[in-house]
């Protein structure tokens, strides 16, 4: 990510074309025709039929380039009309024609295709490219259908068609060095040009200009052209590196213009040279100063993009790291002063950059004094090679807050010359480990007075994470113990483990929402204990649970109760006594099966009913009052009853009635047992007489 937006930008592709094809075609076929015409009135070297360079094939190589390959047809039908309007056949004119056109629109697919040409001309290899790798391939092959054409139509003789030949194809190369570079500066959108730059403009074209009339209308010692010719390169050399690339080319185009014209006149380094080699000459001259000068603006220009590029990159970088929590800073070993400090020491120290440029212990001076005498010798450590790692503390605004710095010394030939590192404030860190200290023995001490432990089952492992709070001196520690799934199944009892596997796999699966399972397992010491397990699924996805969490807690006392209170309850059901129990108002709750078998009663017929139901109206009188005035004051009564059985019988009990208090004294219950002795009812003896109530 930090690369991508510290990158510059990329190059633009070739231009699309901007105007529709008819005005393209037209504008084209007008301009070509034009500049044609014109070279073709001025031309003198040569036999007549050739002029030193041939503008009209920068024309056709830009308007490729500019506005696609389509335009191919306004430069065969420009040549053609050119090619009637001097005089030529019809068919000639139409070979010439597409000579010129397929020569240019080779030279575009040789750029747009592998040479990867960029028309803005940024680098040394555009240059280059279009101004020899494109019109050396397109001028040779107009060179030979145009040669071809003349010799077909009767133009040129046997022994003209190499000079010819050789003529066309360095005219065409002449003509687009000097025309191609102008148009694509010119016609593609570029910055504006303020007013110090068309004073640049101004300057170029009159220093240009006056040099080259220097030159080339000397009359002086040939001695003198050197002087002159090397003036002229040094102030193209001067406009390149100071220039717009419109101004190098507009000034290089002025130039060439001159030397053509006074290359026509004879004078200058032109005097006294036999025309053929008038034509070389001024072609040698327009494309090695071309080449030189577009070259160097075109390097000049990338050193300049590469700078505003790494400017740029530069400021992407700072503002990055100025909006970084944390602080980026390298120390210059020798000096011992801060080089670079990222915008975000003012947020996390309370000091500027500036502060830390102007002292570099200035960060010392907030130091915690507990942390001073430490994090200082860390810092003298950096010196001697040691990478530092450490937290301290400073004082800030009266608050207490952590860092932590991390740098890495740069060792050069054995000595420390600068240390990079990263400030980062970790109090936030720091009062979150505090807070999870506190809430970690809230749990121990919860777990601890609970006497419960959690688990968690992560489903895809298998692994089962059992915790629980252990008594250790005046607190609890979590002991923390991992088993797997298959493990924990091995250690259930053989007749609790089927039912307890059941119930967690119902759970994950969804069959059920909770897991609630009492089960026993093998203790370390060899025991079998009771347990009792809860939970539920906390985390799934797709459907399906990943993790199941809840509390286990240990059991075996109250199981162990339980049993003795079902032993007791087994007694007191199977006892042949009769036995019931009321609430304090006396209504019956419990009845054992001896009351069931004596009374004819069921548990269901007495529920909500008194022991009334059983008054025979035989008993003496006051025995009831007795025996409710004594259970109240929380004693025991005892003594013999004549109770009615339901069937309307008579049957006499000895009964003893007892209260039952809970655990604040207070009366809850009666409980009630009896033995019948309806067997010795026959016997007279044993019953004296006695008044009825």
């Amino acid at each position: 990510m930090l690369k991508r937006l510290l990158a510059p930008p990329a190059a633009a592709p070739l231009p699309a074309a901007r105007l529709p094809l008819l005005p393209g075609l037209l504008l084209v076929f007008a301009a070509y025709l034009a500049v044609a015409q014109l070279t073709m009135a001025i031309g003198t070297a040569g036999h007549g039929l050739f002029v030193p360079f041939w503008p009209p094939a920068g024309i056709a190589l830009a308007a490729l380039v500019l506005g696609g390959g389509r335009l191919w047809p306004a430069v065969l039908l420009a040549t053609l009309g050119s090619a009637l309007i001097s005089g030529f056949a019809p068919l000639t004119g139409l070979l010439m024609g597409a000579g010129n056109a397929l020569g240019a629109w080779a030279g575009y697919r040789l750029l747009r295709g592998p040479l990867q040409f960029d028309p803005r001309l940024g680098r040394p290899q555009d240059v280059l490219h279009l101004c020899f790798s494109a019109p050396v391939l397109g001028g040779a092959i107009s060179a030979s259908l145009g040669v071809g054409a003349l010799s077909l139509g009767g133009s040129l003789e046997a022994a003209q068609l190499l000079p010819a030949w050789r003529g066309w194809w360095v005219g065409d190369l002449a003509g687009t060095q000097l025309l191609a570079p102008l148009l694509l500066a010119w016609l593609q959108p570029r910055e504006g040009l303020d007013q110090g730059r068309w004073r640049h403009l101004a300057v170029a074209a009159v220093v240009a200009a006056a040099l080259s009339s220097l030159w080339f209308f000397s009359e002086r010692a040939p001695e003198s052209f050197a002087y002159a010719g090397l003036l002229l390169l040094l102030t193209l050399i001067w406009i390149a590196f100071s220039c717009e690339l419109r101004l190098v080319t507009l000034a290089l185009a002025t130039t060439a213009l001159t030397a053509a014209v006074f290359a026509a006149l004879g004078t200058g380094p032109f005097a006294n040279i036999e025309p053929q080699l008038v034509q070389v000459k001024l072609q040698v001259l327009i494309a090695s100063l071309t080449a030189v000068t577009l070259a160097l603006a075109a390097a000049n220009r990338q050193r300049r993009s590469a700078e505003e590029d790494r400017n740029r990159a530069e400021e992407r970088l700072e503002q990055v790291l100025d909006s970084l929590d944390d602080v980026i800073w390298t120390l210059e070993a020798e000096e011992r002063r801060f080089s670079f400090v990222s915008g975000a020491t003012q947020r996390l120290s309370g000091h500027s950059a500036a502060e830390l440029y102007a002292n570099a212990m200035r960060w010392a001076d907030d130091l915690h004094p507990a942390d001073r005498e430490a994090t200082l010798a860390a810092f003298e450590r950096q010196f001697a090679g040691e990478a530092a790692d450490q937290e301290f503390r400073i004082i800030r605004d009266g608050e207490v807050r952590w860092l932590r710095v991390r740098s890495h010394p740069v060792v050069v030939a054995e000595r420390v010359v600068r240390i990079h590192g990263i400030t980062q404030d970790v109090t936030s860190l720091h009062r979150a480990m505090d807070r999870l200290a506190a809430s970690e023995e809230r749990l121990r001490r919860a777990l601890g007075a609970s006497e419960v432990g959690v688990w968690d089952w992560a489903v895809e492992t298998g692994n089962l994470q059992f915790v629980l709070a252990v008594a250790d001196g005046n607190g609890y520690r979590l002991a923390e113990r991992s088993v797997g799934l298959a493990e924990w199944e091995a250690s259930l009892h053989p007749e609790d483990r089927a039912r307890a596997m059941q119930a967690l796999l119902d759970c994950r699966d969804g069959r059920s929402l909770r897991f609630r399972c009492e089960y026993r397992t093998h203790t370390r010491h060899g025991h079998w204990r009771w347990f009792r397990g809860e939970g539920q699924v906390v985390d799934s996805a797709d459907g399906q649970a990943r993790h199941l969490a809840g509390t286990f807690r240990d059991i075996h006392e109250r199981k162990q109760v339980e049993a003795e209170l079902e032993k007791l309850s087994m007694a007191v059901e199977q006892n042949p006594s009769v036995v019931f129990i009321t609430d304090a108002q006396g209504r019956f709750e419990y009845c054992n099966q001896a009351f069931s078998e004596v009374t004819g009663y069921g548990l269901e017929d007495i529920l909500e009913q008194t022991p009334r139901l059983l008054k025979s109206g035989l008993n003496e009188v006051g025995t009831y009052a007795d025996l409710w005035r004594t259970i109240n004051a929380g004693k025991t009564w005892r003594g013999r009853l004549l109770n009615r059985r339901r069937d309307g019988s008579i049957y006499v009990c000895l009964q003893a009635i007892a209260p039952i208090r809970d655990a604040n004294g207070r009366i809850t219950h009666f409980v009630s047992i009896s033995q019948d002795l309806s067997e010795l009812q026959e016997s007279p003896d044993l019953w004296p007489p006695r008044r009825r109530s």
